[in-house]
C-alpha cells in the first residue's frame, strides 16, 4: 500500500467544484433571496466551514509537536487491589409504572 491518496486530483476537483457551487448559491441566497431563514442557514454553514477549517489547521499544525510515547511501560500504583475493593452499597431497583400510593 502506498502513502498517497488514490485519485487525489479527482477528489480535489470535486471539493473545489462543491465549494465554488455553494459559494455561487450563497451569493444568490444572501443578496437576492428574500427568505431570512435561508440567509441564516447559508451564513451558519459558512461559519461552520470556517470553524472546521480552523480546527483542521490547529490539529494538523500541532499534531507533529506531540511528545513521543515512552518505549517502556510506566510504573503504576494500584490503590485498591482485588483483596481490598472499594466499599459500595446496593441501590434498590426502581419499578416504573407502579403506583406507590
Amino acid at each position: 500500500m502506498s502513502g498517497t491518496v488514490p485519485h487525489a486530483r479527482t477528489i480535489i476537483a470535486f471539493c473545489v467544484a462543491a465549494i465554488v457551487g455553494y459559494a455561487v448559491f450563497s451569493v444568490w441566497a444572501v443578496f437576492w433571496s428574500t427568505d431570512a431563514a435561508l440567509r441564516g442557514d447559508v451564513v451558519g454553514t459558512w461559519k461552520s466551514f470556517a470553524v472546521a477549517a480552523f480546527a483542521f489547521w490547529l490539529g494538523s499544525s500541532s499534531g507533529g509537536k506531540a511528545a513521543p510515547s515512552p518505549e517502556a511501560p510506566q510504573p503504576v500504583t494500584v490503590t485498591n487491589p482485588p483483596s481490598a475493593p472499594i466499599p459500595t452499597t446496593d441501590i434498590p431497583e426502581v419499578e416504573f409504572g407502579k403506583d406507590d400510593r
